[in-house]
């Protein structure tokens, strides 16, 4: 065991190409991940942002359909669910952004390939909590906005029917 090894874990002994394939495993898909992250962020904030626009214009217009108190009041929850999804999905990518600065002002320059000095940090773990926590409840903040805003809609066209 090495004297400079705190966490006390021996460490494997592997060749550098092997060492260097697996780096670039890891990097590869870390990358995949990120971009499935980004596609599907701007998927939900293209959906929330059409929602919005979209319902906001044809309820808020001169002629705009008959609604009742409930009717309305759900309109109403609907669209704060929304606009929700977009602030948190928006304090998400900031965080990522906090997040990138943190690690390249800490490890520029001083990440021997060796040690992983960013696993187990807690500042970092603090940080990927709070973007899995708010990006969760932003996504379902999401779902039953839109879920909601469905709603509404049907109960509209069933009122202007009758």
């Amino acid at each position: 065991m090495e004297a400079n090894n705190i966490r006390g874990e021996e460490r494997r002994k592997i060749s550098p190409e092997d060492h260097h394939k697996y780096l670039e495993r890891k990097s590869g898909f870390r990358i995949d991940f990120r971009q499935r992250i980004d596609l599907f962020t701007k998927t939900v904030l293209l959906f929330t942002g059409g929602a919005l626009t979209i319902s906001m214009s044809l309820f808020l217009k001169q002629d705009s359909p008959q609604v009742t108190t409930s009717i309305l009041q759900d309109l109403k929850i609907s669209w704060g669910l929304l606009l929700f999804t977009i602030v948190a999905f928006s304090v998400c990518y900031y965080t990522l952004l906090i997040q990138g600065f943190y690690i390249n002002k800490n490890w520029d320059g001083r990440l021997p390939l060796s040690d992983d000095q960013i696993t187990g940090n807690t500042t970092l773990s603090a940080l990927r909590g709070l973007i899995v926590i708010l990006g969760t409840i932003g996504f379902f903040s999401f779902l039953w906005g839109l879920v909601l805003l469905g709603t509404v809609s049907i109960e509209v066209v069933e009122l202007a029917g009758s």
